[in-house]
């Protein structure tokens, strides 16, 4: 199974709109959103009203896919996507099969800048204990925060990433986890996928059968929203 993951669009609406180009060329049977989805259009009076905006647009995007969509939210989004189509679907908290594999997703990350989908590591652990049962040696397991000590140093080389996650992971085997938040350390350590645009069209297809990954990345940044 070829599988499209990307995290942190930050609402880039032209990240969005080459998706469907990236589905096509890639042949790729489900596209993998690992969370800070969100944007933040002018004009608004909240936070969360801009997003509930621009999120609406996207998932006018995201319904066109002939793939399934799978996501999580991440620290920097305010509200839910909310996407109202059925090949669409939140794995917060929940096991979804697809072909021979499954996806597991987590969506709060360790205290970083105040937002809803955070947590301290004490209470992710007890999340993580309660979806352990879910997760076996064909789950892609994924999150908006990496595991601790991989791909997850940021500002000053502080890790961001969370030892219960790192423990799950071990723990039950998975075969892969994915996850963003960590800009800065795009790419892929083992069998741990940082797919983190950061504002860019990037991104990685990876064949889950041999883990075998190719790199998308379109080397600058969009402007647009």
């Amino acid at each position: 199974m070829r599988i499209l993951g990307m995290s942190d669009l930050h609402g880039y609406h032209e990240v969005y709109r080459a998706i469907p180009d990236l589905v096509r060329r890639h042949a790729v049977e489900a596209v993998i959103l690992a969370g800070d989805l969100l944007g933040e259009p002018e004009g608004y009076d909240t936070i969360e009203s801009a997003q509930r905006a621009d999120a609406a647009v996207l998932v006018e995007v995201l319904r066109r896919l002939p793939v399934p969509v799978l996501y999580i939210m991440g620290n920097d989004d305010m509200v839910e996507l909310d996407p109202g189509a059925d090949h669409i679907q939140s794995l917060h908290g929940r096991r979804i099969d697809l072909g021979s594999y499954n996806f597991v997703g987590y969506q709060y990350s360790l205290p970083f800048m105040g937002g809803i989908f955070e947590k301290p590591e004490a209470e992710i652990a007890a999340d993580m204990a309660e979806l352990e049962g879910l997760l076996d040696a064909r789950s892609v397991l994924v999150t908006h925060s990496p595991a601790q000590g991989i791909l997850d140093t940021g500002v000053l080389g502080i890790s961001a990433g969370s030892s219960a996650i790192l423990a799950a992971v071990l723990q039950r085997s998975v075969r892969a986890h994915l996850h963003g938040h960590i800009h800065s350390r795009f790419g892929c350590e083992g069998r741990h996928f940082n797919v983190a645009g950061g504002g860019k069209l990037r991104g990685l297809v990876i064949d889950l059968a041999t883990l075998r990954h190719e790199v998308i990345d379109s080397g600058s940044p969009w402007k647009d929203r």
